[in-house]
Parts: structure tokens; sequence; C-alpha cells
């Protein structure tokens, strides 16, 4: 029983963590990654603002904002927006995190859920950044590959292949979304402890949850708006 603790208590490596998180999300896997010694709030916090980061740095909705704030506002306010995008995209999601772990974490114990916040949290920050990688990486491949066929072509260019390569992207995308959250779920359950379509159930909730309080708030915002400008 004593070597069986020690074992339990061995530190993974960050590249096994993100190796077994992407290769094999099991309930084993997380709950090893969950149990790991350095599992804290902190690292969860920290690794989700890197995600963030790269999110903002690489996804396509940076530059669509910036399009629309250099069309309505001018350019410097523009660039102004993307050095404040850097540093307020990464909060956002670290409060996204936060928030949907207590609602998850808090009905999970309404439901005899036996985990800790600090696990959940661990988890959850660990898990987004191999998906964002290897995701962003093969829904970039097509485009790379148009490129290339681009420059050692002197054609036209070929509307029909961009739709097909547009598609392609976006179902990898889609297909990468999807596994991100089906990992969250086994991530979810195995924290909890409790079966992986209970762990749904829960987050499905939670995402309701949120979805509402969301519509709430936007709504109070926008009135209160309308009443500061007197519309």
């Amino acid at each position: 029983m004593e070597e069986n603790n020690n074992q339990a208590q061995i530190s993974l490596k960050w590249f096994e963590i993100w190796r077994s998180a992407f290769l094999h999300p099991t309930i084993q896997i997380f709950s090893q990654i969950a149990g790991d010694p350095k599992a804290s709030t902190g690292w969860g916090i920290f690794l989700m603002a890197i995600s963030g980061l790269i999110v903002w740095i690489i996804g396509p909705q940076r530059n669509l904002w910036w399009g629309m704030v250099a069309d309505t506002f001018g350019l410097k306010p523009a660039s102004l927006f993307l050095i404040i995008g850097t540093v307020v995209f990464p909060i956002l999601g670290v409060i996204a995190l936060l928030i949907n772990a207590a609602l998850s974490h808090g009905l999970a114990r309404l439901f005899n859920g036996a985990g800790t916040f600090r696990q959940l949290v661990f988890c959850w920050g660990v898990i987004p950044l191999p998906f964002i990688l290897i995701t962003g990486l093969a829904s970039l491949l097509p485009w790379y590959t148009y490129s290339i066929f681009r420059m050692l072509s002197s054609g036209p260019t070929n509307f029909a292949v961009l739709e097909i390569i547009l598609l392609i992207s976006g179902l990898i995308a889609a297909a990468g979304i999807l596994y991100l959250f089906y990992a969250q779920v086994v991530a979810f359950s195995a924290v909890e402890k409790c079966g992986i379509g209970k762990g749904f159930g829960i987050l499905i909730l939670t995402a309701i949850i949120i979805s509402i309080a969301s519509s709430f708030l936007s709504f109070g915002f926008q009135a209160m708006l309308m009443k500061v400008f007197q519309y």
C-alpha cells in the first residue's frame, strides 16, 4: 500500500501531461493528472492565460476585430486595440475558466461530486494548450499548401479551391473544438469521480445557466446604456 501511494505521488512531466491529455483522454489519465503533486489553481490559471494569449495571436478573430476598429476609428486606435487585446483576452479566458469551474464544481457537489476546485481548474487549464496548437496548425496546413501552390503556379486564382480549403479548415477546427469539449467532460468526470454521462449532463446544465445569466446581464447592460444616453 505504501509503495502504491508513493507511485501515485510521482510528478509527471509537462510533455507527458499534454501528450496524455490529447492522445488518451480517459478517466484513468485525468485522474492521474488531477492527482499530480503540482496540480494547483495557480498553474491552471497560468496555463489558461497562455492558451488565451496563443488564441489571440493566431486566431482569426484578432484580424477581424482589428479591421472593424480600423474602419470605424482609424489605424491608431486599431493598433492600440491590438495591444489592449493582448492583455485583456487572456484575462477573460481565465475569468471564464474560474466561473465555469466554480459553477460546475458547485453543481457536482449537489450531485455527490467528490473532487476539488483546485484539481478541476488545473485539469481544465492544462487541457487547451495541446488542442489549440495541434488543431490550429492542422487547420492552417491547407492554406499553407495552397500558398505554396500559388507561388509555383502562374495561373488565375481558383476560388472553388479556396472554398474547399475554407471548408476543410472549418471542419478541422470544429472537430478540434468537439474533441476539446469531450476531453473537458472526461476530465470533469475524473475529478468529480462520476460517470461521463453524468459529467456531460452537469456541464450542459452549467452552459445553460451561464447562457441565461449572460443574456440577463446583456439586456441589463443595454438598458443601462439606453437610460444613460436617454434613448
